[in-house]
């Protein structure tokens, strides 16, 4: 293996061994929802996971732009993954229906959903470098499953006592997009 396919091992293996850690350690996956909401996407992150080995030890991009960008995302995910770990402490899993602190600090002030930001930087990335059918189904499959557990996770914060709190917060930061043209003004 080349530089640029190792490096994307490396990463990718530190990026799933940290998935598979906050699966298990952090996320809390106990009510009946959260587990329901598993069962859907669990599957299609291993996908993701399986084909980006597989591509990775079978087909190798020589467009060096774009592996060396896949890299440099991967890391940049990593980061802000951990960055969000560190400032979360401690949540529920996608679909809890308790309302606990809104968290509006450090990667929560440039995205509301940090977790499914970094996430989706990962799959979008591999997606794009290794540009297979079966990767862009369950992109959009996740990026659909990411969407739909953010709007229900807001639905519930917005039916509680911090509804208005969180509502000035969606003016201000973006769900998995940052809003950097505010950050200019």
């Amino acid at each position: 293996m080349q530089f640029f396919p190792t490096s994307i091992v490396v990463s990718f293996s530190a990026i799933v061994l940290s998935l598979i850690w906050a699966r298990f350690k952090f996320f809390k996956v106990d009510s009946t929802s959260s587990k329901i909401g598993s069962l859907f996407y669990d599957p299609a992150v291993a996908i993701q996971i399986i084909l980006t080995y597989y591509y990775c030890y079978n087909f190798t991009p020589k467009n060096t732009i774009l592996l060396s960008s896949t890299f440099l995302l991967q890391v940049f995910s990593l980061a802000f993954f951990w960055w969000s770990i560190r400032t979360a402490k401690q949540l529920d899993f996608a679909f809890s229906n308790k309302v606990g602190k809104i968290l509006t600090s450090g990667p929560f002030s440039i995205v509301r959903h940090p977790f499914y930001f970094s996430y989706l930087i990962v799959w979008v990335s591999n997606t794009i470098l290794f540009n297979s059918w079966p990767m862009w189904i369950t992109l959009a499959y996740l990026i659909m499953f990411y969407w739909l557990s953010a709007k229900s996770e807001e639905k519930i914060i917005l039916a509680s006592d911090k509804s208005e709190d969180y509502i000035n917060y969606t003016h201000r930061t973006g769900m998995f997009i940052p809003r950097i043209l505010k950050w200019i003004k």
